[in-house]
């Protein structure tokens, strides 16, 4: 009965999550259209630094060099899969830049295979082609529809898929706080050069504030729920329900842009969607 309550906790903490990251895409979305990419990934990381500062006070060791290296891994995989995530808002509709990130499980065996060596089972590869065969419907990579940025969309997954290995490694090391205060700590320090090079000011006009403490805060408060829905359900059930997410982003790009998927859109979610709860089921054997 207890393992059920943990369970159905961690579903609603993932419906939550999902709910919450879709407004901060929304927000992301919305504030790209005054300032850069660099510059908003700069002050979310600023923002959720401030908030872990306290938390991690007293609380630094010094850690092993195969820990480091783990940190880096993540950073680089997490910055990459946001700012990829979000340049991609720019130029594809909500729901599709949303759902080509969360393909991030579909990239996990092959990121396991480049870092560990571990070779894909073979009962893995029929949901991965389905998945992939989803991937394909949503790019839609004919002459007359090809978008590049549908691309750029499917690399903020492979970033992401990067990051959830590596927190992985680093979870039996050191503390949920510490792996996202060295994220964000990175994401910063990256994000600086880039805006730099684009000639961009971290100066924000006064109107985008708002939009970028949204983007801030429901980030931070997505990742913690993230972290929550991991910790009281396995991967084989929060995999699955995360996708609502795609339901969320669909709505909020509906309502405020217009955005109606097409039906290889929609096709494509299905396979994908379909692809993930096959190796949940997998997982769970």
């Amino acid at each position: 009965m207890n393992d059920i309550y943990l369970v159905k906790k961690g579903i609603y903490a993932t419906i939550a999550y999902a709910f919450i990251m879709s407004i901060t895409a929304v927000a992301a979305k919305q504030v790209q259209t005054q300032i850069a990419v660099p510059v908003l990934v700069f002050w979310q990381s600023l923002f959720c630094l401030v908030i872990l500062f306290p938390q991690m006070w007293g609380k630094w060791q010094r850690r092993p060099l195969h820990v480091i290296k783990a940190h880096f891994l993540r950073s680089l995989g997490g910055f990459a899969g946001f700012l990829f995530y979000y340049w991609a808002l720019n130029h594809i509709p909500l729901v599709e830049a949303s759902l080509l990130r969360s393909c991030a499980p579909l990239c996990v065996p092959f990121v396991v295979l480049i870092m560990h060596r571990v070779m894909i089972p073979k009962a893995r590869w029929l949901p991965l082609l389905i998945g992939f065969i989803g991937v394909a419907l949503v790019i839609n990579p004919t002459p007359g529809h090809f978008n590049p940025w549908h691309i750029v969309g499917f690399l903020s997954a492979v970033g992401l898929a990067f990051s959830m290995v590596t927190t992985r490694m680093l979870s039996s090391h050191v503390s949920g706080q510490e792996t996202m205060f060295v994220y964000f700590a990175f994401s910063a320090l990256m994000s600086l050069p880039l805006a730099f090079g684009q000639g961009e000011s971290l100066a924000l006009p006064s109107d985008t504030w708002i939009w970028v403490l949204l983007v801030s805060a429901t980030l931070y408060v997505g990742m913690y729920l993230y972290t929550l829905a991991y910790t009281y359900a396995p991967a084989s059930v929060v995999s699955p329900v995360s996708y609502i997410g795609i339901v969320f982003a669909g709505f909020w790009g509906w309502v405020i842009w217009g955005h109606v998927p097409d039906w290889l859109a929609i096709s494509g979610t299905v396979l994908i969607f379909l692809s993930i709860l096959i190796s949940a089921r997998l997982n769970r054997k």
